[in-house]
């Protein structure tokens, strides 16, 4: 272990031990804020420079305005984010950063919040894209059926108007992510952020967390994350442990994105293709969380069949692949011959 991962963990550690209690610090770790007490879509209108956001996409905020249903009016900032869907090759409109510091949210949805992404369609003006936003809204809605240590979600529909009046609103979904430092408020741990250009030792995971992570991937066809890199993945210290929570799935099959590719060096030549990536664990018993996704299952399907927005031949084909990820892992021996084999070794 090189001398920055070992202050890395020393540090981690450190975080943990005062976390490790939900009653650590000044009181039980909080609830969900008002955003994500109901799943319920929002609706508002979104009124921002939009030519600017379409052709100048610089990570800086410009004024816009938040306009509720019930017409409480907030003035918020907005900015582009991300880094493929911000370049202008790849999406017409880029996903979006909301800051709402100043906005006097109390009494909305919005109290409480500080900067949130958005996420939304890749090309605002194409219907197909609409879709591929609730694809990737319900995978983090998935994954909470296995853990309450993920990112909670809230979708929207959104009516997009350009502040000068240029050109005709164009309603569509999006959704709100958490922030990664309120989720880690409200599950009483840390956030941990790695400095630019280090990595975390895989052992500093708990091999049921990274397992259960990395099996989440490999359910939605995602290889697009790496653990101990935080590329996609978040570090929160809890309870003693460093647990990895997965974020950003617009690279998995079960989203099946336009401009999605495996990366260069992968055994599969399309996203839709699964290949598991996560670590091998020596005398691991990897059975009790593959049978937590056993589990789950009819929650899962029910989640997707009573998802109206999303039209009825995408939910039946998605049902379809997740199908095929439960017959890999039927049985213990199925899970070790077509998941786990391919397991990276421990560094």
């Amino acid at each position: 272990m090189d001398r920055w991962s070992r202050v890395a963990w020393e540090v981690v550690l450190g975080c943990a031990a005062v976390a490790a209690s939900p009653l650590a610090g000044s009181g039980q770790a909080p609830g969900p804020l008002p955003l994500f007490s109901a799943h319920e879509p929002l609706r508002f209108t979104l009124v921002a420079d939009m030519g600017s956001l379409r052709s100048e996409r610089s990570e800086t905020d410009r004024p816009a305005l938040l306009v509720l249903a019930g017409g409480d009016t907030l003035p918020i900032e907005v900015r582009p984010r991300g880094e493929l869907r911000r370049n202008p090759a790849v999406c017409s409109f880029p996903p979006l950063r909301l800051d709402f510091t100043s906005s006097g949210s109390d009494g909305t949805p919005f109290q409480g919040q500080d900067k949130l992404k958005m996420v939304v369609p890749c090309h605002l003006e194409r219907d197909r894209f609409e879709g591929l936003v609730l694809r990737e809204y319900l995978l983090y809605r998935v994954y909470a059926l296995l853990t309450d240590l993920s990112f909670q979600v809230r979708l929207a529909r959104v009516t997009f108007q350009d502040l000068a009046g240029d050109g005709r609103p164009v309603e569509r979904w999006a959704f709100f992510i958490e922030d990664a430092s309120a989720l880690a408020a409200r599950v009483g741990g840390e956030l941990f952020e790695l400095p630019e250009g280090k990595v975390l030792r895989p052992q500093a995971f708990d091999p049921a967390d990274a397992v259960t992570q990395a099996l989440f991937q490999y359910l939605i066809g995602n290889t697009d994350w790496h653990d101990a890199q935080g590329h996609n993945v978040a570090h929160v210290a809890v309870a003693g442990r460093v647990v990895p929570i997965p974020f950003d799935f617009d690279f998995a099959g079960a989203v099946e994105a336009p401009y999605a590719n495996p990366a260069d060096g992968l055994p599969i030549e399309n996203v839709r293709q699964r290949l598991y990536t996560g670590w091998c664990w020596p005398r691991f018993d990897t059975e009790p969380i593959v049978a937590r996704f056993r589990e789950i299952r009819p929650a899962l399907e029910e989640l997707y069949r009573s998802f109206e927005p999303l039209d009825q031949g995408t939910r039946r084909e998605t049902l379809e692949y997740y199908s095929d990820f439960y017959e890999r892992v039927s049985t213990p021996e199925r899970a070790v011959h077509y998941v786990f084999r391919d397991c990276k070794r421990l560094p």
